[in-house]
C-alpha cells in the first residue's frame, strides 16, 4: 500500500508524449487487478462471492472499496477494502441485510447504507483504525438513507426518505445534520415536487436533479433543473431543461450528476436536437465534454459520470465501432481510459474484457480520483476465448505519479534503475523511457531530479 507520502503530490500530473507534446488529461500507463469475482479460483475475494452491478470508489491513496451483493451459503452482504492489488472483506452485514454501493474519503472511511437489520441507518468502516458499526440515523423518522458520501472532513451527504418524501440531508460527522433541500410533501414551501440521487462535496454542497411540482406533479413533463445546495438550504441552478426553460437545449437530465470540491457539477442530458451529451458546469460556464452525435463516444450510457477537482470528467459511452468504453473528457479532448476487448493483467495472465454472449462487460458506474486514476467493474475471460469465464474484476486503470520513474502507475522497486538513469544521463532516460518525464523524479519538488531526491525516493519507494 503506498505511503501517505504520496498525499503531497495530489493533483494530476502532465507527462510528456514521446513527441513531447503535453496533454491535460492523465496518461494511463498500466491497469492493476484489485478483486476478481468466480465460482471457483476468485481473486481476493472468497470463491462464489459477486459484484455484478457494484460501483467501486478510489481515493488518492489508492485505496478501493465497493459492495459485495452475493456470496454463495449466506444471505449476508459484504464491503471490499484494499490498495494496490491487495485486500478482502472488511465488513459483513448481519443476514437479510442490505447494502448501499459504499463511498471512501481521502482518510480511508468508508460509508453506506444498511437497512433490513436494525439499527438501519449509516454504516462505517475505518481503515485506519480497522473499526467499523453504526454511524447514524438522523435525521429523526427516516426510513432511508440512500446515495451516501462521505467527504475528507467526515461530513456524509445523502437522501433521506420519510414514507413517501424525501430530503438531501448531511451530517457533520458527530451530531447534528443539516436539511439542504426537501420535497413538497415535507417542506411545504418548497417547489420540488421529487429529489433525485444527491451528489456531496468537501464544501458541504450536495448537488442533483430536481423536479419542480406541487405534490404530487411528478412526471417526466415536469420542469427539471440541476442545482448546488449549501447546507443552510440555499442553491444555484446549474441547468435546467426545456420544460424549465423554453429554449434549453437539454429535454431531460439523467437521474445522477456528480460534483467536485469547486462546485463543478458533471451531468449528462438528453439534447432537445438529438442525441445525449456530457456536461461539466458551475452555473455559470458550462462546457461540453462529449456528445453522441459528435462521435466517437457515439451512444452515452445511462449510469452516473464522475468528476475531479481538475474539472476531468469520467463516463461510460459505447465508441463508434459498438464498443463499450469508458472515457474521460476536460472539454478540450476526449481520451478512452479502457474498452470492450482490451487486454487486461489478472491474477491468471492477461484478460480479456469481454462476455461470452451480448451482455454488457462494465458494471455500475465509475469513479476517479484527484490524480486520475480510474476504478471500474468489468466482466473478464481468457484472450482468446470468450466462452469462458474468468469472472468480474475490479480494476484500476493507473496514472503515472512522482516517483515512478518508469511509468507503470507504482513506486517501488523497479522504480530504482530508471531513477539512477536520470541522475546520470537525463538524455538516456528519456530515450529508454519515453512516454515517461523527468519530473516525475522531482520528489523534493525543488523543479529538478538531483542528488537531493534521493532520500525521499528510498522512502517513497519503502
Amino acid at each position: 500500500m503506498p505511503r501517505r507520502f504520496f498525499a503531497a503530490f495530489i493533483g494530476v500530473l502532465v507527462t510528456a508524449s514521446c513527441s513531447g507534446a503535453a496533454s491535460a488529461l492523465p496518461q494511463f500507463v498500466a491497469y492493476q487487478l484489485q478483486a476478481r469475482a468466480n465460482f471457483s479460483g476468485a481473486y481476493n475475494l472468497p470463491d462464489a462471492t459477486f459484484f455484478t452491478n457494484s460501483t467501486p470508489r478510489i481515493n488518492d491513496h489508492l485505496e478501493v472499496t465497493f459492495r459485495i451483493e452475493v456470496q454463495a451459503g449466506s444471505d449476508a452482504k459484504f464491503v471490499w477494502f484494499g490498495s494496490n492489488g491487495n485486500g478482502g472483506i472488511a465488513y459483513t452485514t448481519p443476514d437479510g441485510a442490505f447494502i448501499s454501493d459504499t463511498s471512501i474519503n481521502a482518510a480511508g472511511k468508508v460509508v453506506f447504507e444498511q437497512v433490513f437489520a436494525p439499527p438501519d441507518g449509516l454504516y462505517f468502516y475505518d481503515s485506519g483504525s480497522m473499526t467499523s458499526g453504526f454511524l447514524t440515523n438522523l435525521p429523526f423518522g427516516a426510513t432511508a438513507w440512500g446515495s451516501p458520501t462521505i467527504n475528507d472532513l467526515g461530513q456524509v451527504g445523502y437522501r433521506a426518505q420519510f414514507s413517501t418524501n424525501r430530503a438531501w440531508i448531511s451530517y457533520d460527522g458527530v451530531s447534528s445534520t443539516a436539511v439542504h433541500a426537501a420535497e413538497v410533501g415535507l417542506n411545504p414551501a418548497s417547489p420540488y415536487s421529487f429529489l433525485f440521487t444527491p451528489a456531496f462535496n468537501n464544501a458541504r454542497q450536495i448537488a442533483g436533479k430536481v423536479r419542480r411540482g406541487a405534490a404530487g406533479q411528478t412526471g417526466e413533463t415536469q420542469p427539471d433543473e440541476i442545482r448546488l445546495f449549501a447546507a443552510d438550504g440555499s442553491s444555484i441552478v446549474i441547468a435546467q431543461d426545456a420544460d424549465a426553460l423554453p429554449g434549453s437545449p437539454y429535454s431531460r437530465f439523467d437521474n445522477a450528476v456528480a460534483v467536485n470540491n469547486s462546485g463543478q457539477v458533471a451531468f449528462i442530458a438528453t439534447l432537445v436536437a438529438g442525441g445525449r451529451g456530457v456536461y461539466r458546469s458551475n452555473g455559470t460556464t458550462t462546457v461540453e465534454i462529449a456528445r453522441s452525435t459528435l462521435g466517437p463516444a457515439t451512444d452515452i450510457e445511462f449510469f452516473a459520470p464522475a468528476i475531479n477537482d481538475a474539472g476531468i470528467v469520467a463516463f461510460r459511452a459505447i465508441e463508434n465501432t459498438g464498443l463499450r468504453a469508458i472515457w474521460v473528457g476536460d472539454g478540450t479532448q476526449l481520451k478512452r481510459v479502457v474498452r470492450e476487448h482490451d487486454l487486461v493483467p489478472t491474477d491468471l495472465g492477461p484478460a480479456r474484457i469481454d462476455q461470452h454472449d451480448t451482455s454488457p462487460v462494465f458494471g455500475g458506474s465509475v469513479s476517479i480520483n484527484p490524480s486520475g486514476d480510474v476504478v471500474f467493474n468489468a466482466a473478464l475471460t481468457p484472450p482468446d476465448n470468450n466462452q469462458i469465464e474468468w469472472g468480474s474484476g475490479i480494476l484500476v486503470a493507473l496514472v503515472p505519479r512522482r516517483g515512478d520513474l518508469n511509468c507503470d502507475g507504482l513506486v517501488n522497486v523497479l522504480d530504482v534503475p530508471p531513477f539512477v538513469l536520470a541522475l546520470i544521463d537525463p538524455a538516456g532516460y528519456e530515450t529508454a523511457y519515453p512516454t515517461c518525464n523527468l519530473t516525475l523524479g522531482d520528489l523534493n519538488l525543488d523543479g529538478s531530479t538531483n542528488g537531493l531526491d534521493i532520500v525521499p525516493f528510498v522512502d517513497a519507494i519503502h
